[in-house]
């Protein structure tokens, strides 16, 4: 007579074996789509601010224009550059600083200031600083605290 031996493991391991994998493979899935969603989300969100930086800075660009064609018209009814400070100074004394709004927390704060150029075809203005303020608090969600303080 032939000795069988006997393995360790039965019939039904296989099938629990299969089930466990099958239940990994759910479970990474889930994950999967649960951060395939979350990084679609933001990446909406900052398409959503790039669009909204670049529509604020075309606005930016016109006012720069408008401003430059503003000084460019002062400068050939000026004499020198002492008539053409004095000529900046009472008409555009406002407009020397504005912002451009991107969205309900966001504004495009330009500021620029005169120069005399040496010919007509010259440069009329310098951009002294061309920034992004936040118009509201930030709201940290504090909601899921970590560590919890004793």
């Amino acid at each position: 007579m032939e000795n069988k031996k006997k393995s360790g493991f039965s019939i039904g391991a296989s099938s629990l074996l299969v089930i466990i994998v099958v239940l990994a493979l759910v479970c990474f899935a889930a994950l999967s789509i649960t951060s395939a969603s979350a990084d679609l989300r933001l990446s909406q969100k900052l398409a959503d601010r790039t669009t909204s930086y670049y529509e604020a800075c075309g606005k930016a660009q016109i006012t720069l224009k408008d401003l430059s064609f503003s000084l460019s018209s002062i400068y050939e009814d000026s004499k020198d550059e002492e008539e053409y400070n004095q000529k900046i100074k009472e008409s555009l004394a406002d407009s020397l600083s504005f912002s451009c709004p991107m969205n309900e927390n966001q504004t495009l704060q330009v500021s620029v200031s005169p120069l005399y150029p040496e010919t007509a075809s010259g440069d009329f203005l310098k951009i002294t600083s061309w920034q992004i303020v936040n118009t509201t608090a930030l709201n940290l969600d504090e909601s899921l605290p970590v560590f919890q303080k004793r």
